[in-house]
């Protein structure tokens, strides 16, 4: 059987000693009857320590569990669920943006730039519309991460967005 670590603990009443107990016994008859077996009515079982000689409070029903010994979930390192995600995005065909939140954002800026009379979209020209800027999202951070990569880092930052806009020609020219 392994050892473990056993901790006190103090009940209520619990904490009168022997003496303070044998002066109030001693001091004279009490009014309130006792029943055999039990002092002043306290039904619970008490324990002596044989450490101290003192009384104790009543023993607990299972002991508590040490706090090291919950199991802690398993955690990759760093970049290892960043490289399987990558792996698991790579092999999807799906478009990656929301549909409806595409839809919306196009039908606000066609309600912004263009004239009145075009308010109406058909569902595959949405779709292709979607397929294109998803298509040029994709390139613009893989041609930003070879600019990060080119400087010695691995964080994407603004200017390397906009250093891969400026080599590859693509968004507003300067």
């Amino acid at each position: 059987m392994a050892r473990t670590k056993h901790f006190a603990t103090r009940s209520g009443s619990g904490n009168r000693t022997d003496a303070n107990a044998s002066s109030s016994q001693a001091a004279g008859p009490t009014t309130t009857p006792t029943t055999r077996g039990s002092e002043g009515g306290d039904n619970t079982q008490q324990t002596t320590s044989p450490a101290t000689g003192g009384r104790r409070g009543p023993r607990r029903a299972r002991q508590a569990m040490p706090r090291g010994s919950q199991k802690k979930p398993y955690r990759y390192k760093p970049g290892t669920v960043a490289l399987r995600e990558i792996r698991h995005f790579q092999k999807q065909t799906n478009l990656l943006i929301p549909a409806a939140s595409f839809i919306r954002q196009v039908r606000s800026i066609t309600h912004a730039l263009a004239p009145p009379q075009i308010n109406r979209w058909t569902a595959e020209a949405l779709v292709a519309l979607q397929e294109a800027a998803e298509d040029y999202l994709v390139g613009l951070f893989s041609d930003s991460m070879l600019c990060a990569i080119h400087a010695r880092r691995v964080t994407l930052m603004r200017k390397d967005f906009e250093l891969a806009r400026r080599l590859g020609g693509k968004g507003r020219p300067w």
